[in-house]
């Protein structure tokens, strides 16, 4: 048993915590184990007359301590409010990004006509329609979750060189990227496969695996995209080598030219991040789509050496480990989706719920803070099979 020691009255701060108990004498206790001496306590302490207290405990906490973990908590609890603010604010602008969506998918399918036919084109309605997104994205960042299974199974190009666009401007979002940079960078994400228009429908749309020969033929689309954007658009260099260098790899072994690290251009390599990511969480002719926690787990584990360290980390501190929108068991069997998480907790997210723990549908809208609920964590994701939901019509 550890020996008791005696500490002067005098010496003893407000916020105090030891972890085990605190005696006034050997019949008295003072404060229980793990709870924080208060100023009354010294006060009293003072007022009878007792100059000192004893404990075989170890100080585990001083005021300051207390302070900063009331700042803390102070923080998060800010944090919890804003992200339920943002959640509400999301969930009005649906209609605007379909919308939006439609309209930017219009003006790119009238670029890749103009590819397909080797004529003219000019920038200016798609730069509008660009500026749009943008504006969209400042009013919610998160609104990019309305696009899961949006114009499903029409001209897959279109809807994904779309799609792509909006993570790209989330990583440049957090990136603090200029209004100039992010409609460079959102230019040539939304023309990121123009020179997917030069290769045969048939190798495009193939359900079964590619030969060599027709590999080799898809690896030739960067250099045609970069070709007839320059040709046939007269787009800026800063745009069109998004087209050209979304498949090189940060290690050096992604095409056309086999270029690492910062040979890359910056907004290749945020464009490459966010083409992989929406091309898992889509339907293809030879897969089914990933859901979103799946897909961000995928592109962690692939993406080691294949994307910039840092862009990618960016990346996930904006869509986190759960990404919203991603459907979740929770230890007590109970189902809900994400909503928000806190950057410094991934892992232990802001849940609305969907079922109770006995899988009883719940009405109305339930929030769960899984910072509070320490009791509580997550035991899988799901996807929407697996929790019988779809997403949308539960977020």
């Amino acid at each position: 048993m550890a020996e008791m020691r005696k500490i002067p009255v005098e010496d003893l701060k407000p916020g105090m915590c030891f972890d085990k108990p605190v005696y006034i004498d050997s019949n008295n206790m003072l404060v229980g184990a793990n709870i924080s001496i208060k100023e009354d306590d010294i006060k009293k302490l003072m007022k009878w007359g007792i100059s000192s207290i004893e404990t075989s405990g170890n100080l585990i906490s001083t005021e300051a301590d207390l302070q900063f973990k009331q700042k803390i908590d102070a923080a998060k609890a800010v944090d919890v409010r804003e992200i339920v603010t943002d959640y509400n604010n999301l969930i009005k602008r649906r209609k605007n990004l379909i919308l939006v969506h439609r309209e930017t998918c219009a003006e790119v399918e009238r670029i890749h006509n103009a590819i397909r036919s080797d004529e003219k084109f000019t920038l200016e309605k798609l730069g509008e329609a660009l500026d749009s997104i943008i504006r969209l994205m400042g009013e919610s960042s998160n609104v990019f979750i309305f696009l899961y299974g949006l114009d499903e199974g029409k001209n897959y190009l279109v809807v994904h060189s779309v799609n792509v666009t909006f993570y790209a401007l989330l990583i440049g979002i957090a990136l603090k990227y200029t209004p100039a940079r992010l409609r460079e960078l959102g230019l040539g994400t939304l023309l990121i496969d123009a020179g997917m228009l030069k290769i045969p429908n048939y190798i495009i749309h193939k359900q079964s695996n590619l030969t060599d020969q027709e590999y080799n033929v898809i690896r030739t689309h960067p250099l045609h995209g970069y070709k007839v954007l320059k040709q046939l658009g007269n787009v800026d260099e800063r745009i069109a080598i998004v087209s050209l260098q979304h498949h090189e790899q940060y290690d050096g072994r992604g095409y056309p030219r086999g270029l690492k690290g910062h040979q890359i251009d910056e907004y290749a390599r945020i464009a490459s991040i966010a083409d992989s990511y929406e091309a898992q969480i889509s339907s293809r002719s030879y897969r089914k789509k990933q859901f979103f926690y799946h897909a961000m787990r995928n592109l962690l584990s692939s993406g080691v050496n294949k994307f910039d360290p840092v862009i990618l980390k960016v990346f996930l501190s904006r869509m986190s480990v759960y990404p919203i929108g991603s459907l979740v068991e929770l230890s007590n069997g109970s189902v809900g989706v994400v909503v928000g998480s806190v950057l410094q907790k991934p892992l232990r997210p802001i849940i609305k719920l969907i079922f109770d723990s006995q899988g009883k549908r719940i009405e109305g809208t339930v929030i769960l803070n899984l910072l509070e609920e320490i009791s509580l964590y997550i035991v899988k994701a799901l996807d929407e099979d697996e929790a019988g939901v779809n997403f949308l019509d539960v977020l």
